[in-house]
């Protein structure tokens, strides 16, 4: 009897301890900006990976790349093209979502990742997880910065991305002045990349990932720090979501979001082309500019470049200033030497990115296709 009283104590004892345990994601936040609505499964019916080799082929070409299998090239964009700048972010329940100008955009920036070959340009690696955006971030008091994060960089649930002594090229960054970072036309204000070596170095990364609710969350970036970058509050978006791409629409405080589950599948794409057929198709794309444009265009990254030197020189004088105003008097010429010294290196460095950039541009105007300037004096 004794013992039979035992075992049933121990039974309550357990299921107790079962039923007040809570796993540390499921646990309510704290945190202002989160709302606590549950999408739970997509809405969306299932698709296939035939689906999307059929869906994009209309938007693209698609090669067997090693070591990713086939792999999508999108084509009508030109030399400057980037993954994530032609549309905006929106902060929701996941993190920072990435909204796409493109009819497309639901699957490449969701889902797979991004990655670039000399020869091709981008290239996306198809993949089944989606997420509100595949990148990580890069912020300081002036600037805000993301790169996709390459495909052949693991992601581990609870843990993140895997690096594994890898990192992400200069070149893939983009940045903005934080003020304009909720601009609904980012691509007119991403700066030369001949200025992101010198911003790197001046910022901090901001590479959390994290699963809530079964999704991916990505808020690496802050909602409080693009509060003190943008001096506007954030505002929370809502995430609806919907059953077909066609769907897709965009408020002030809804985004409609097409979210399938994808499956897995041995298929291949019903038309896969080489890399030389590919460069043949993408080259007069991105060699077709109109002279007005272009000039307009390099003007623009001129006075974006020189503008955010100039910010970061005023930056580092009045950071000395003030450390200048509180120091001995024995302190302050030293301060002054190292202030002088600093201001010199980096305006060395500013010299350096303008060389860089105008060696570009001189380089692009040499490349327009001629095709396009007869056109245009006809």
């Amino acid at each position: 009897m004794k013992k039979s009283i035992l075992l049933v104590a121990l039974a309550l004892f357990l299921s107790v301890s079962c039923l007040i345990y809570v796993p540390p994601e499921e646990r309510p936040s704290s945190h202002p900006y989160e709302t606590s609505s549950y999408y739970g499964q997509p809405v969306a019916p299932e698709i296939t990976f035939g689906y999307i080799y059929n869906y994009l082929d209309g938007f693209g070409f698609w090669i067997n790349y090693s070591p990713f299998g086939y792999v999508w090239v999108p084509k009508g964009v030109g030399a400057r093209w980037h993954p994530y700048i032609h549309g905006y972010w929106a902060w929701t329940d996941y993190g920072w979502t990435w909204v796409s100008a493109y009819k497309w955009g639901w699957l490449p920036f969701h889902y797979g990742r991004w990655g670039r070959d000399a020869r091709l340009g981008w290239f996306w690696v198809p993949d089944v997880d989606w997420a509100p955006a595949w990148v990580i971030w890069r912020y300081n008091d002036i600037y805000l910065g993301w790169a996709p994060v390459p495909p052949d960089i693991p992601f581990r649930p609870g843990y993140g991305f895997d690096w594994r002594n890898k990192n992400i090229h200069y070149e893939l960054w983009v940045f903005v002045e934080g003020r304009h970072f909720h601009d609904r036309h980012l691509a007119n204000w991403v700066l030369p990349p001949e200025r992101n070596r010198t911003i790197i170095n001046s910022t901090v990364i901001g590479d959390r990932v994290r699963i809530k609710n079964n999704v991916i969350v990505n808020d690496g970036l802050s909602p409080q720090q693009v509060e003190r970058v943008t001096g506007r509050p954030v505002n929370s978006v809502k995430l609806r979501e919907i059953k077909q791409p066609d769907e897709e629409k965009v408020s002030q405080n809804e985004v409609r979001i097409y979210r399938p589950v994808i499956k897995k599948e041995s298929v291949t794409p019903g038309r896969v082309m080489s890399g030389e057929e590919i460069e043949q198709k993408v080259t007069p794309d991105r060699l077709s500019y109109d002279t007005d444009s272009l000039n307009s265009y390099h003007q623009r990254e001129q006075v974006l470049l020189e503008r955010t030197q100039k910010k970061e020189i005023d930056k580092l004088k009045k950071e000395a200033d003030k450390e200048i105003k509180t120091a001995s008097p024995q302190e302050k010429q030293k301060k002054l030497d190292d202030l002088q010294q600093k201001v010199e290196q980096l305006k060395q460095q500013h010299q350096e990115e303008k060389q860089q950039l105008l060696q570009r541009q001189e380089k692009e105007k040499k490349t327009i296709n001629p095709e396009s300037l007869r056109q245009k004096d006809t």
